[in-house]
């Protein structure tokens, strides 16, 4: 049974969710799922703020695609209440654009966005000029989010939970796992701290240092009087890493004087 709501000329429905499914090119993985049964009954007490955007599909199991808001459609279902929904006649190409729009407002995960968008670019949903205007972001952040996607499955298997780990050091994997096997075993060494949200710099240097041997890179580290490492030459380059802004800027002024003298 379906009920109608005239709100600012935006056709609101009351659907069964039951009768709803995702759509195929959904960008939510199962982690993004997280805390449904709050959500749920958070509804159950304060109803459903946002309606869902849904469209009719050809299906003999289902009457409507989920195109965005499929948490609270969980949580609808899971509460066994209706759903509010909006119903669209976006083609697949609208539909994407929608979603993309809508999940600006939630904590998506890069991983989820980025296996998502690699998937509307195979189908050709979206060309890449579309979704980085659409997303709002340069080509090359695009391309590292699309990074998720071809990173081997045996390091995303040693990993597990991806939905810490930024685009940039997605890109670090994915351009690591490239070199070869060792690089690869490598990655899955340190599975556990990159899921942990390791650094794209770090996760570069500790796989170099696995991979070429800790003791071959001692010669390239500066230390201070305690023995740790506060600086290292790396490719003809000399990196600092400082602790915070005060002390860059400190390194600044002297790195200036000194190639200034």
């Amino acid at each position: 049974m379906i009920s109608k709501t005239e709100v600012s000329d935006i056709q609101i429905l009351n659907v069964d969710p039951s009768t709803c499914k995702r759509w195929k090119f959904a960008d939510r993985i199962e982690a993004d799922f997280f805390k449904i049964e709050e959500l749920a009954e958070d509804i159950l007490k304060n109803g459903q703020i946002n309606p869902v955007l849904i469209r009719a599909v050809d299906d003999e199991n289902f009457k409507y695609e989920i195109i965005a808001g499929s948490r609270r459609w969980k949580a609808c279902l899971l509460a066994n209440i209706p759903l509010k929904a909006i119903l669209t006649d976006y083609n697949d190409t609208q539909a994407a654009i929608a979603q993309i729009k809508e999940n600006e407002k939630t904590g998506l995960s890069n991983y989820s966005r980025g296996i998502s968008y690699s998937i509307l670019l195979k189908n050709k949903i979206l060309s890449q000029e579309q979704l980085a205007s659409s997303l709002g972001v340069s080509r090359s952040k695009l391309q590292s989010l699309i990074c998720f996607a071809k990173i081997p499955e045996s390091v995303m298997d040693a990993i597990g939970n991806p939905e810490r780990i930024s685009a940039r050091s997605a890109n670090s994997i994915y351009s690591l796992s490239k070199k070869g096997e060792d690089h690869i075993n490598a990655l899955i060494e340190i599975a556990e701290k990159i899921k942990l949200g390791l650094a794209s710099y770090d996760i570069e240097e500790a796989v170099k240092n696995i991979v070429v041997g800790k003791e071959d890179l001692a010669d390239n580290d500066i230390r201070n009087s305690k023995g740790e490492v506060i600086a290292r030459w790396r490719m003809g380059s000399l990196i600092i890493r400082a602790k915070n802004s005060a002390d860059r800027k400190k390194l600044t002024k002297l790195v200036e004087y000194f190639l200034n003298n």
